[in-house]
């Protein structure tokens, strides 16, 4: 069986082919017909091997859209993977045409920028080594899922797939983004632009005990003490962090943690709790440290500042290379 993670990467990922791109897609990535008015086609009364488009000449046939839905659906439905697609009977097909559109646009992106990018030629499509990745993802997909790929076609199909999105994951990564690092008088403008987003709330450190049953956290809340506190939270408590941490949970802020901790913000440096019951056990806190409200620095919010530069001018070059492949690459519909 596939495992989870992987899985979802390759059917719920689509298109997303890397860091910065995948923002842009998920509000504008299946809006292609919008940035040149393309006619994507409709389901009604598809005739079935019938071409949907062509992009430079290549052919997306219903066949290949039908592929692609059930190969998502079945991602979408398996056990543990998203919230289950609810039982509409007849009417599923009718309820999921939406998808399919987008979909059918998704493919249509990925086969618009695997054209375009071939027309580079400073970017050696033929180096083997470029599909050494893609290959070995493949090999382990159709080994440990056959069931889901048990023709020939569809295998291509799926080897297709993700050798083009690894090598415009590839492209953009040599060709597109390498320019888009922000400069310093950027980060400081974006700083100065900004300074709400880097104010942080007050944040705690505690230790806690949690017990499984209230008799046994009324024992331990007789025994405990500041000083062996840390101790036996090694040696009681059920969670992770106690025999690993000496039960420490911090620093955090008001609802980054279960409500059960707000009244850490209430307590004083090595003040003990009285026994706090919550969906997870009965917990005893100390509070260890309260620190106050307070304004990063410009140097501590650098790094998440050149995050968000760099992840908008991504988006930026992105969107530029996706218009002019648009411009440059031959999307016709039979449908038209």
């Amino acid at each position: 069986m596939i495992d989870r993670p992987f899985k979802r990467r390759l059917i719920i990922g689509g298109i997303c082919f890397g860091a910065g791109v995948a923002s842009w897609l998920a509000v504008n990535g299946h809006k292609i017909s919008e940035v040149r008015n393309r006619d994507i086609p409709t389901f009604d009364n598809l005739e079935r091997n019938s071409t949907l488009v062509e992009v430079a000449g290549t052919p997306i046939d219903s066949a290949d859209l039908e592929w692609e839905y059930n190969l998502h659906v079945k991602g979408m439905t398996g056990p543990g993977e998203m919230t289950p697609i609810p039982d509409l009977g007849n009417k599923l097909e009718k309820e999921l045409g939406p998808l399919k559109q987008q979909l059918l646009s998704g493919m249509i992106e990925r086969k618009l920028l695997f054209k375009y990018l071939q027309q580079d030629r400073k970017f050696d499509l033929e180096e083997p080594s470029r599909y050494t990745g893609c290959l070995k993802e493949w090999q382990a997909v159709v080994e440990t899922s056959p069931d889901l790929f048990p023709s020939n076609r569809s295998k291509e199909l799926l080897k297709n797939r993700l050798c083009e999105r690894s090598i415009i994951l590839q492209y953009t990564e040599a060709r597109i983004f390498p320019l888009v690092e922000p400069s310093d008088a950027h980060i400081t403008e974006y700083y100065k632009n900004h300074l709400p987003e880097f104010r942080v709330p007050p944040r705690a450190t505690v230790h806690q005990v949690v017990l499984v049953d209230e008799p046994t956290a009324k024992r331990v809340k007789k025994e405990i003490t500041r000083s062996n506190f840390q101790e036996l939270a090694r040696k009681y408590s059920i969670t992770p962090e106690g025999e690993a941490q000496g039960g420490k949970v911090g620093p955090f802020t008001k609802g980054d943690v279960p409500a059960v901790f707000d009244v850490s913000f209430e307590m004083q440096p090595g003040q003990i709790s009285e026994i706090l019951k919550s969906t997870y056990g009965f917990h005893i806190i100390m509070l260890q440290e309260k620190r106050p409200k307070r304004e990063l620095s410009l140097k501590e919010a650098t790094p998440k500042i050149r995050a968000i530069l760099s992840a908008k001018r991504k988006d930026e070059e992105y969107r530029k290379w996706l218009e002019s492949a648009l411009n440059s690459i031959p999307i016709t519909s039979p449908r038209s």
